[in-house]
């Protein structure tokens, strides 16, 4: 009798020993604010509509304003030309003058040069057809320095 009282108590401390990880540290729009916001030399970030991601220790900054109309071809459609969906950034290096561009998934401009830094877009969620037209568009990016 005492080994099946003991192991209930032996896997409870095996759960808990595993569990004890710590959570990334996440901003107020719930997205990872550390690893996943923050790189060195090249890095994909993924920003909310109306947030910023910093770069490289916080040297630059990236705000997602805005987007234009999506002509993306959707998700349950087949289409002749991908289409493309435009996003409205604002950039910041080192605390210096904001600048706003805008980025395109398939159109000119793809990618943008800030300084020593590059733009460029992977995407942007929510993808048409996919029933998620609701959700918070989030940008994806990527960015690398020279």
């Amino acid at each position: 009798m005492r080994p099946t009282i003991f192991l209930p108590f032996a896997a409870a401390a095996a759960l808990a020993a595993c569990s004890s990880a710590v959570a990334p540290a996440r901003d107020a729009s719930g997205l990872e604010a550390s690893s996943a916001q923050t790189g060195s030399r090249s890095d994909t970030l993924s920003i909310r509509i109306g947030q910023s991601a910093s770069f490289d220790g916080g040297r630059l900054e990236i705000k997602f304003e805005s987007h234009g109309p999506d002509s993306r071809c959707p998700a349950n459609a087949t289409c002749v030309w991908a289409g493309d969906v435009g996003a409205r950034i604002t950039t910041r290096v080192a605390g210096g003058a904001a600048t706003i561009s805008d980025l395109h998934s398939t159109l000119d401009p793809k990618k943008l040069k800030v300084d020593r830094y590059t733009i460029s877009m992977i995407g942007l969620t929510p993808y048409p057809g996919t029933g998620r037209d609701a959700d918070t568009p989030v940008l994806i990016l990527h960015v690398s320095s020279e």
